[in-house]
């Protein structure tokens, strides 16, 4: 753990683990608007955010893998189980991307980003966006989302049923929640701690406070009142680690492997690769989760 301040236990209700304590509003809010840019620009947290932020040749290979991967799978499914969804908003958007892509294919978009200097690059980009929380938003703003999107969001924050919440009021009538989070404790990363004697790199204080699976999400969503009709996994990339390349004691190797991915997911046809991250997702295996969920 990466802050020996807290500890990690979990909720024997819906099977997350969290940080204890929970760090509190101010703490976060200090961390996020100062230290938490600079961790990202320097590279020393979420590698794809800040490969975006530099906006060079690396940030234009990301949003291409991104827009005709993952960004074109979720556009899929929704697209199948809600074809007539026309407002989105985006919470935690970060730089903007996916609100860009939905734009580019004709949604209207609404971004919500609480790190002002990170939500600054969102808006240099021309798009509708918000230095402020789900709650807050959600204060002040009628249900006329048709799909509202959290990708890697839900395990940063110290109150995700609150959010959820917030996210129901925000949803038009039979709209859709899409949410994505790290699939924590999955079993190819507790195989491959196990090989290499390795702590457990993924919990990362107080960066992230709850640490879900497929299973606790489900619970957690179905507990806020939502029904999950799909889920999706992403590669595994714990899998390099059980095939001999220990990306978490070298960036070098960790570069690699995200370029052997990226090439890997854009080489297989879309149908194939959304079967295989569908399938991935029924049996718990995968980097991150998502799941579509409307409320009950």
């Amino acid at each position: 753990m990466s802050d020996e301040r807290y500890n990690l236990v979990k909720d024997y209700r819906c099977g997350y683990f969290r940080l204890d304590p929970i760090p509190t509003d101010s703490e976060l809010s200090e961390f996020y608007q100062s230290d938490y840019p600079e961790l990202l620009e320097d590279g020393e947290l979420a590698d794809d955010v800040s490969r975006l932020l530099q906006n060079d040749e690396a940030a234009k290979r990301e949003r291409e893998w991104r827009r005709t991967t993952w960004y074109s799978d979720y556009k899929h499914i929704f697209e199948q189980e809600y074809p007539n969804a026309q407002r989105v908003l985006d919470i935690g958007c970060g730089t903007g991307e996916f609100l860009t892509f939905m734009e580019n294919h004709g949604y209207d978009t609404v971004g919500i980003e609480p790190s002002g200097r990170i939500g600054k690059a969102a808006r240099t980009k021309g798009l509708e966006v918000y230095e402020t929380t789900a709650e807050e938003f959600a204060i002040s703003n009628e249900s006329d989302f048709d799909l509202i999107t959290m990708f890697n969001v839900l395990e940063h924050v110290p109150n995700p049923s609150e959010v959820i919440q917030a996210c129901d009021k925000l949803l038009s009538k039979d709209g859709m929640l899409i949410v994505k989070v790290p699939n924590e404790f999955n079993p190819f990363q507790i195989a491959a701690q196990k090989l290499l004697d390795l702590d457990q790199w993924w919990v990362n204080a107080p960066t992230h406070i709850f640490y879900f699976d497929f299973t606790s999400l489900a619970t957690l969503l179905s507990d806020c009142g939502f029904k999950v009709h799909s889920k999706f996994a992403d590669f595994p990339m714990s899998q390099f680690l059980l095939m001999g390349d220990n990306y978490v004691k070298s960036d070098s190797i960790g570069s690699n492997c995200h370029a052997r991915r990226v090439k890997f997911e854009q080489a297989l046809p879309d149908e194939d690769r959304r079967s295989f991250y569908t399938q991935l997702a029924h049996i718990g295996v995968g980097r991150n989760c998502t799941l579509f969920a409307t409320a009950e």
